[in-house]
């Protein structure tokens, strides 16, 4: 058994990042409870996890009994444990790894909710996580892969798309420059899963077009301003878009893995 911590980031380009921080506005502004929710609820996995298992580890924790029931992993999945496509993203490799993957879903969802809504954020960390579990299943089908940073990579897409949307400069938060670093050490460091951060910045990114994409269609504009069912559409295509992936996940990416388990 492999463990592939997915998530390794840098606290420089974070701390940078806090310091230039932009709302990108489709909705009324508020709070980030969403945000702060998201983080409780990793938190308290991780406070759990460490209760039923005793493993505290800073970095690289082991692949728990927790972990082996809820960790992805291709053959499993492809054996009927659906719900690892959800867990994983919840599950973490060490203290360590669970900081930095809460303090950068900190930074960016301070930049996003509070513009797009708590509802549109939960939407695209969902289908970015689904993304990631795609992605990690693509490139490594055998390891038990947790983290939430295929979620948090996609949530960075959405700031780059939303950026590029907005008119703003494309690196003033930051977010640009820091994916790339994180890509680089994806490659780079071993027991990190670039196919996680790969495949929940790819779907992030792309529900992102989706729903600024609609917005700025006139023809959609005015159909929706005319038809009040129609506001929903991005929404309800991004939602679709997380099936698609749940879908080509399950019947083509899963199975695909190449050893036995032990």
């Amino acid at each position: 058994m492999v463990s592939a911590a997915v998530g390794f980031q840098c606290p420089d380009c974070v701390r940078a990042g806090m310091r230039r921080t932009r709302q990108f506005s489709l909705a009324a502004r508020q709070r980030p409870v969403v945000t702060t929710a998201l983080i409780g609820v990793n938190v308290l996995v991780w406070f759990v996890v460490a209760a039923a298992t005793g493993d505290v580890s800073l970095w690289g924790g082991q692949v728990t009994s927790v972990h082996f029931d809820y960790a992805l992993q291709g053959r499993l999945v492809d054996s009927g444990e659906y719900w690892r496509l959800v867990t994983s993203g919840f599950l973490h490799y060490g203290l360590l790894h669970l900081g930095m993957n809460m303090l950068v879903l900190w930074w960016l969802g301070r930049m996003l909710e509070p513009g797009i809504g708590g509802a549109r954020l939960l939407l695209l960390y969902a289908v970015s996580m689904l993304g990631g579990s795609l992605g990690a299943l693509v490139l490594d089908p055998n390891a038990f892969t947790a983290g939430a940073s295929g979620a948090v990579f996609g949530l960075g897409g959405v700031v780059v798309v939303a950026e590029r949307a907005s008119r703003f400069n494309r690196q003033d938060s930051g977010v640009l420059g820091f994916l790339l670093i994180n890509i680089v050490i994806s490659l780079t460091i071993p027991g990190i899963s670039l196919g996680g951060h790969i495949g929940g910045l790819l779907l992030g990114a792309l529900a992102a077009g989706v729903l600024w994409g609609f917005r700025r269609w006139p023809a959609y504009a005015r159909t929706a301003a005319a038809a009040a069912p129609l506001r929903m559409l991005p929404e309800l295509v991004v939602a679709a878009l997380g099936a698609g992936t749940v879908w080509l996940t399950l019947a083509v990416v899963a199975p695909r893995w190449l050893d036995p388990l032990f």
